[in-house]
């Protein structure tokens, strides 16, 4: 029997695809999603596709969506076959292809029936529930909650089942995969979470020729010291000439022995950052001041990091459109005893262009069977991290940025950090933490202000399409670093978010408590303590050396209280929602020949885009 993912079947995703098809413009927000969408048989090759968009404003008549080079409008005002105009529900009477619409409903429901699927909030980070769905005679039947209610939706399978001018009621967040254009033999093989997602194995990041490795604990590193998957190597081929790799490193951290000033927010020098690391080092190599020397480098791999989910460029980060690669490192003091530093290295991937995303995204789940696994992964590894894998990029790397998280003695209390390359290129400069109010701003009416402006966007569905903008209210928002937080809050009485139920989290939760909790786990020092049960490290920096990497619950699966709200759980089991998405990234439908109306209801019923920078 194929094996199963978290999801659907990969052999259901193989119905699912981007059709080539262009980021949607909707009004305001290009990630925007639909809250209802039903689909209205006019004749045997015309329909009328209707949408209603919980984000936009009742002002809005029109929503522009462009599918390859072709552009479609949905009205809402009485005309372009939309029935009632200021009703919310958007319109456009599009060429459809029923035939090929049920044909495809057959093969999903072949591969799906029975099946309980994990199903993740539109969007977003929370897993909300499972689903089935069943194969009832000649229809599909897909069993869900919505608004805290078990709704059914009906697929089927005959195209003289679908009756004229009789809506058909169409899953979303339900159901959370583009609805099929069309059907495809040939699936990519299933997700191994371990082998192409979160690679954390001891072949893997102590792999002798390639790694800088620890194989216990008060024990000198062996391997390569400057094998392509050192924190050595890939520095020195992010400066890719600008400097030596010595003087790279050094000046990366010597943002931690002044004080900086960053989005006009002051980020205190933590002095024992570059005592523990470059000081230490110089000794190790020398003596004060000297060279820094590889072999004597403090950073050992705790794992490699695939993330797909991350394409398109909608994102804070937005660039990369197929996602991100990462490095994750742990600090030691030289001799294999842990510090508690962690670093992380996220790198766009240079590839853009449906067909190649596809390859790119079938590549890493082919690992899982490869003869040659560490070789195989550092071809692909080698397209993001070489010297000179983006030539349009500043030092011609691909690097997105660096970003680290630390406890070391004197510091007061953990914090995040992070840093990009200026535009000019040269070294690595400190920048604001994306998605990250500064600490002075919880428990405020600013804060409150912000969230009920925004509240549509954090709450969705899609959930979580807010962005943190470098200044709110005419004053510097954005925080330069991410000092751990005890819980991010909003004083009650200034906040006007209603209090109705939430329309993606299962009751008891509401509108509000799904605000205050997207604001807060799409933050930084959010997703890493309060909101998530984390103490701070996805991938512990204080792993036993010679043994995989403890991943957080985050990742791995965990059911906590929501910290402001305890009647209510959050359910989070990330890698599994990451396996999902790269099976539906290996199964796009590139360059379907389609009518527009089929490609239309495809973009309308396909996930948003995560927007989330962890």
């Amino acid at each position: 029997m194929r094996a199963r993912n978290c999801l659907f079947s990969t052999s259901m995703l193989l119905l699912i695809g981007s059709i080539a098809i262009a980021p949607v413009v909707l009004a305001q927000n290009s990630n925007n999603k639909p809250s209802a969408l039903n689909i209205t048989k006019l004749d045997d090759k015309t329909a009328t596709i209707s949408a209603r968009f919980s984000t936009l404003s009742t002002r809005e008549k029109k929503v522009g969506i462009f599918l390859d080079k072709e552009a479609v409008t949905l009205l809402d005002d009485g005309t372009g076959g939309d029935l009632r105009a200021g009703d919310g529900l958007f319109s456009a009477k599009v060429d459809f292809d029923f035939e090929a619409f049920t044909k495809a409903n057959m093969q999903l429901a072949k591969f799906t029936d029975g099946e309980k699927n994990n199903l993740f909030a539109p969007g977003g980070r929370q897993q909300i529930t499972r689903q089935r769905i069943a194969i009832n005679g000649d229809k599909m039947e897909i069993f869900g909650v919505s608004n805290g209610k078990e709704q059914i939706f009906t697929l089927p399978f005959d195209p003289t089942l679908i009756k004229v001018n009789q809506p058909i009621a169409l899953p979303l967040f339900n159901f959370p995969i583009g609805l099929p254009v069309d059907f495809d033999p040939v699936p990519a093989a299933s997700v191994s979470i371990p082998q192409s997602l979160m690679i954390t194995d001891v072949s893997v990041v102590n792999d002798p020729g390639r790694t800088w490795a620890c194989p216990t604990s008060s024990t000198s590193p062996v391997g390569n010291a400057t094998g392509e998957w050192t924190f050595w190597r890939l520095m020195e081929n992010m400066a890719n000439g600008t400097s030596s790799t010595s003087d790279y490193i050094k000046a990366l951290f010597k943002h931690w022995t002044i004080n900086q000033t960053i989005n006009g927010f002051n980020v205190a020098a933590r002095p024992g950052v570059y005592q523990e690391v470059i000081k230490d080092w110089e000794i190790r190599s020398g003596g004060p001041g000297a060279t820094l020397l590889p072999q004597e480098s403090p950073f050992r791999l705790l794992g490699i990091v695939l993330r797909a989910d991350l394409r398109g460029g909608t994102g804070p980060y937005a660039g990369g459109d197929a996602g991100e690669g990462r490095f994750v490192f742990a600090l030691h003091d030289g001799n294999c005893n842990n510090l508690s530093k962690t670093l992380i290295l996220e790198y766009k991937v240079p590839i853009a262009g449906c067909t190649n995303i596809r390859t790119w995204a079938q590549k890493w789940i082919d690992l899982a069977s490869s003869a040659n696994y560490n070789n195989d992964l550092a071809s692909l590894t080698n397209v993001f991290t070489a010297a000179g894998a983006n030539p349009s990029a500043p030092n011609q790397s691909a690097i997105g940025q660096v970003r680290t998280n630390e406890l070391l003695p004197g510091s007061p209390f953990w914090e995040l950090r992070e840093f990009v390359l200026p535009a000019s290129g040269g070294n690595l400069v400190e920048t604001d933490v994306k998605q990250e109010p500064h600490m002075s701003f919880n428990n405020s009416l600013t804060l409150a202000t912000y969230i009920n402006a925004n509240w549509p966007l954090l709450v969705g569905p899609p959930s979580g399409q807010h962005t943190i903008p470098l200044s709110f209210m005419g004053n510097p928002f954005a925080a330069g670093s991410a000092p751990v937080m005890s819980m991010w809050n909003a004083p009650a009485a200034s906040l006007t978010v209603p209090l109705t139920p939430a329309p993606v989290t299962p009751p008891p939760a509401t509108v509000r408590d799904d605000a205050l909790f997207e604001l807060a786990l799409n933050t930084c020092s959010g997703c890493h303590l309060m909101e998530t049960g984390t103490p701070f490290a996805h991938l512990d920096y204080n792993s036993v050396p010679g043994m995989p990497a403890q991943l957080s619950g985050f990742l791995t699966g965990i059911s906590i209280p929501d910290p402001r709200n305890p009647a209510v759980m959050r359910n989070f089991n990330d890698l599994a929602r990451r396996a999902a998405d790269l099976t539906v990234a290996a199964n796009m439908s590139c360059g379907r020949i389609a009518p527009i109306g089929n490609l239309l209801l495809n973009e309308l019923s396909s996930p948003a885009r995560l927007r989330a920078v962890h």
